[in-house]
């Protein structure tokens, strides 16, 4: 095939493209359990050795398909990157925890998890037993990474276990971090339109069911549950660009609400249609009322599903487009019409190249705007779509919001009122899904966590954990990284106190160094130790203040006891020390 007549060599030579025999790899993929030497290739040029594994568009691919190589790989290439973040932020100065974890997510995780739907499988809870189902060793690798990157971001002690790391910060566990990527992958490859090459295979109906020699989609598949064919096909090209801003209607924002008070008070259209959607009970609806003078008002509404398959952007679409087929069932012709939005995205997405989820309905809008008025006379015949905020006493706008969430119940018209593209069930929306199943690993990860023992310790401090409060209080433009290192090794019970220090044996005593008496605990420290009284007169104002007793739990739960608690610390003069005094447990 290379060095035949016509063949590779020759192509590469009347193309002006010499081929570079260097990247050339060879591997003879085989069953784990074949041992038989790989045949080597030979070239007029050269001859290819066989080797065990080689890189092709980022990913290691092994003889054996395992993917042990690029398990490696990654684990090396989390490594380095916690080490870069862990550069830009120390225990006692550097970037705030807030900035370190939107890097670790934005930059640090794509590039450790790229392709991670056909490296490791998520974990599957199906099946019930104590052996994991899914890529057990890949994910105890991947935990590993997130917990120096968690380490860094937080500014903690090396002994700080994993669960409360990543509660502090805020970052599901590494299980639920892989699920969630791999159900993105699957979402976006579920997705794609008809002309790409991935369509068929996804959408193929044995796909999830598939027993024996299961490849990465089929596994992904399985492990997901999830009907590819229901959901929102994105188109790969995007609406014609000559056609950009030759709308069928105008488009009309007002600047603020009472210039928009002042429009809606002077329309002048003979037919005004007023549109709304609703959620309500995990539901969403939408509803269009069709107002002209003399004459009784027109009603249409549609039920699309549950919140977890649809968006409220979605339903101001929908909303739209019952407002354009009340139009065009009216019988004058030499009309003008406007039709009142109260969300601008869904205006704003005509300007667009309508690629993004529930897009298709925008598409559909053009196409039924358009043989409105090709039915009309265009010298009479206006259309507006304008803009008007919710709940500022316009009647129009007020009954479509009642009629909205009534319809957001459960509410719906028989399919010969509606238009024709709504009298089949709407396709799924991407968006939607992927929020829905962020809000389910959250709950899940919540509900694990407050199970566990140090969840239950630290709920009697923070009851909103897991939650970004805790990263958000410490990113303080008046608190300095080594104070917010400190108040978060607090929050953990994991602090350089000499009771801490001698359990890991880094001193010889548990006392306190300053009174000598007790035992340095944290409760000893911050509320009982004699010699700090002083200092503590301050905190305690604050407690005072507040008409609150002065305990632990109010001093590490209430986030406006945060900068009180840092000068305290500080004021104590207790971590003012040389370095080699106190051995390093842990930066």
């Amino acid at each position: 095939m290379i060095s035949r007549e016509g063949g590779v060599e020759d192509w590469s030579k009347t193309h002006s493209s010499p081929l570079e025999y260097s990247k050339l790899a060879l591997i003879n993929f085989a069953h784990r359990c074949k041992k038989d030497a790989s045949p080597m290739l030979y070239l007029p040029c050269r001859t290819i050795q066989p080797v065990e594994s080689t890189k092709y568009l980022g990913v290691i691919f092994d003889r054996n398909l395992n993917w042990k190589v690029h398990q490696a790989y990654v684990v090396e290439k989390g490594a380095k990157w916690a080490v870069q973040i862990r550069r830009l932020t120390r225990p006692t100065w550097g970037i705030t925890p807030k900035f370190a974890k939107q890097l670790f997510t934005s930059v640090a995780l794509p590039r450790v998890l790229y392709a991670v739907d056909l490296w490791c499988t998520p974990v599957n809870n199906k099946y019930d037993g104590p052996k994991m189902v899914g890529s057990a060793r890949a994910i105890k690798q991947f935990t590993s990474v997130q917990r120096a990157g968690v380490l860094a971001i937080m500014g903690r002690l090396r002994t700080s276990p994993t669960d409360t790391l990543n509660a502090s910060a805020f970052l599901l566990p590494a299980s639920l971090t892989i699920k969630k990527w791999c159900f993105r992958a699957m979402v976006r490859m579920a997705t794609l339109p008809r002309d790409h090459p991935l369509h068929k295979p996804v959408n193929w109906k044995r796909t999830c069911s598939t027993k024996r020699h299961r490849g990465p989609l089929q596994v992904l598949a399985n492990t997901l549950s999830m009907d590819a064919k229901k959901m929102e096909k994105i188109p790969s090209t995007g609406w014609n660009p000559s056609k950009t801003g030759e709308l069928p209607f105008r488009i009309r924002i007002p600047v603020d609400k009472e210039a928009l008070a002042r429009e809606a008070k002077n329309a002048s259209k003979e037919i005004q249609v007023f549109t709304d959607g609703s959620a309500q009970g995990g539901k969403v609806g939408a509803s269009a009322i069709l107002i002209r003078k003399d004459r009784p008002d027109k009603f249409l509404h549609y039920h699309l599903g549950p919140e977890a398959e649809h968006t409220v952007h979605e339903v101001e679409l929908v909303g739209l487009l019952l407002a354009l087929h009340l139009i065009g069932t009216e019988r004058c012709s030499a009309t003008s019409c406007s039709v009142a939005v109260d969300n601008q995205a869904a205006l704003k997405a005509f300007d667009s190249e309508l690629r993004n989820p529930g897009h298709h309905l925008a598409r559909e809008i053009l196409q039924l705007a358009n043989r409105v008025q090709k039915r009309r006379s265009k010298r009479k015949y206006s259309l507006t779509l304008r803009w008007t905020a919710g709940h500022i006493g316009i009647p129009g706008n007020e009954k479509a919001d009642r009629k909205a969430k009534k319809v957001a119940s459960g509410l719906s018209l028989i399919n010969e009122l509606l238009p024709p593209y709504l009298r089949k069930p709407l396709l799924i929306n991407p968006s939607a899904v992927l929020r829905a199943n962020n809000d389910a690993l959250n709950k899940e990860w919540s509900q694990d966590w407050h199970k566990t023992e140090r969840g239950k310790r630290t709920i009697k401090i923070d009851s909103t954990t897991p939650l970004a409060k805790l990263l958000k209080t410490l990113s303080n433009k008046k608190l300095s990284r080594e104070a917010a290192s400190r108040l978060t090794q607090l929050q953990l019970q994991h602090f350089l106190l000499n009771k801490y220090l001698h359990r890991f044996k880094r001193t010889d005593k548990a006392n306190c160094p300053a009174c000598s008496k007790d035992k340095e605990t944290i409760a000893h420290f911050l509320l009982h130790c004699t010699k700090y009284v002083f200092e503590r007169w301050a905190l305690v104002q604050q407690v005072k203040k507040r008409k609150k007793d002065l305990t632990i739990e109010m001093l590490l739960g209430d986030p406006e006891l945060t900068l009180p608690l840092a000068n305290y610390i500080n004021s104590t003069g207790r971590f003012k020390v040389k370095q080699d005094e106190y051995p390093q447990i842990g930066s």
